[in-house]
């Protein structure tokens, strides 16, 4: 009977903090469908709401992710969860009050800063709540939910800002007459806040599988022996690149190429994007474990490498496909393999790196996917566009059909490379011990081999 609890317990805790991944997910991407009122009302440039796209929120959620990350290996992860959705919530909510462009861009670095603390600290935590042979399954549960919440930004932010342009003139005591791109920004933080509550009076932080963590930054993850885990979410996010771009630029494609409504556009690639990508990240772990559990320690690489090279060549045929029909078949094909086996780092860092360490490899992972697949993606697919001869619309899906061939293929070989030095940490499960001081430094193979 104590072992149901727990299971239920421990998916309990999985659904809850994916449903504050969910939020994270609209709450972060829904300023993109505020363009053009937010350029009429606080008389911005474009220039500007680039900045609080990305600069002002990337830069933020990837350096603070790293000290945020070292928080969760040694205090009360439960707690930090709570306090992150607090800060984004509220950012989010005031954002729907700010005025000026300077007062919206800190509170977008207010919801960055919130939203890097979130995956470490709940990645953590589940797999305290986990036996090993359990925890690349809802790690990837979880994982699931943020590509839900990332897919589904556009369709629920649309619905949002249907539904709140559709309202009668909402004031306010304090500060009177709402817009609707205001009354969206409150209505989609204030869940934030309402999940906060309910982790902090029905999840409970699990016991730690290893001792405490000395306080401080270890930069393990540059170090022997665990620098291999970093280098592949490096890896991964090389491939990440074409998601990435393809995301970015798929629904534009689709308007310039086949001239499709740009809502139509944003709804169908939200929705193929959802439903085929999250089918892979729930595949693609359960064929790592079933390799692991038969003598495969290298399975994640395997599953990774798998995935990329089956991959882009789809992502290749969408973009030279003639008919909407054919890229988006194709586009939905490519994202089961390659969004689906991108998750392969978070359950190499469940399976080889040891709790005093996750919080901190795992906001070091974030970072390199964030200043390479999410820094790089849409820009890369624009500079190959410009290398090649048509119109604008052969630009875009020759630029995107350029990024696949070549980051798939280079993205597998670094994964592969990696495969060996990998296969020692997970047969170690964590145990520094376990390594042979025999063996070449693990770090310097890695860093070697790419």
């Amino acid at each position: 009977m104590r072992e149901i609890r727990s299971v239920w317990s421990g998916w309990y805790a999985v659904v809850v903090l994916g449903g504050l991944y969910v939020v994270a997910g609209v709450d972060r991407l829904i300023l993109n469908l505020m363009v053009e009122p937010l350029r009429h009302d606080l008389h911005i440039n474009d220039t500007q709401i680039s900045l609080l796209m990305g600069a002002a929120f990337a830069v933020f959620y990837s350096v603070v992710g790293l000290p945020l990350g070292r928080v969760a290996d040694i205090g009360n992860r439960k707690w930090l969860v709570v306090s992150a959705a607090v800060v984004w919530g509220a950012c989010t909510l005031g954002s729907g009050l700010a005025g000026t462009f300077w007062l919206l861009c800190s509170l977008r670095i207010g919801v960055a800063i919130g939203e890097a603390a979130l995956t470490p600290a709940s990645l953590s935590l589940i797999c305290d709540l986990f036996p090993p042979e359990r925890r690349a399954h809802a790690s990837s549960v979880y994982m699931a939910f943020g590509a839900a919440g990332a897919t589904g930004a556009y369709i629920l932010g649309g619905m949002a800002v249907n539904a709140a342009a559709g309202l009668p003139r909402i004031v306010l005591p304090l500060t009177g007459l709402v817009r609707p791109w205001q009354a969206v920004f409150l209505a989609v933080g204030a869940p934030a806040l309402l999940l906060a509550a309910l982790v902090a009076l029905t999840v409970k932080e699990p016991q730690r599988d290893a001792a405490p963590a000395s306080p401080g930054l270890t930069f393990a993850w540059i170090r022997k022996p665990y620098a291999p885990v970093f280098l592949m979410f490096v890896a991964a996010a090389i491939g990440q690149v074409i998601v990435y771009g393809l995301g970015g630029w798929a629904p534009t494609y689709l308007v310039r190429r086949f001239h499709w409504a740009a809502g139509d556009a944003g709804i169908s690639i939200g929705l193929i994007s959802m439903v085929m990508g999250v089918s892979g990240m729930l595949l693609a772990p359960r064929i790592a474990e079933a390799w692991s559990a038969r003598g495969r320690p290298d399975a994640p690489n395997l599953v990774l490498a798998g995935g990329l090279m089956l991959g882009f060549p789809l992502v290749v045929a969408a973009a030279l496909a003639p008919s909407a029909v054919g890229f988006l078949a194709f586009f939905g094909a490519g994202m089961i393999f390659i969004m689906g086996t991108g998750v392969m780092p978070f359950i190499c860092v469940q399976w080889a790196v040891p709790s005093r360490l996750r919080g901190e490899m795992l906001a070091a992972g974030l970072l390199g996917n964030a200043l390479t697949g999410i820094a790089l993606g849409p820009t890369a697919v624009v500079l190959a566009a410009r290398l090649l001869p048509g119109d604008q619309a052969s630009h875009l899906g020759g630029g995107i059909a350029v990024v696949a061939a070549v980051c798939g293929p280079l993205a597998a070989a670094c994964v592969l490379a990696l495969r060996k030095p990998m296969a020692r940490l997970i047969a170690a499960k964590g145990d520094e011990a376990a390594l042979s001081p025999a063996q070449p430094p693990a770090a310097s193979l890695a860093a070697g081999a790419l």
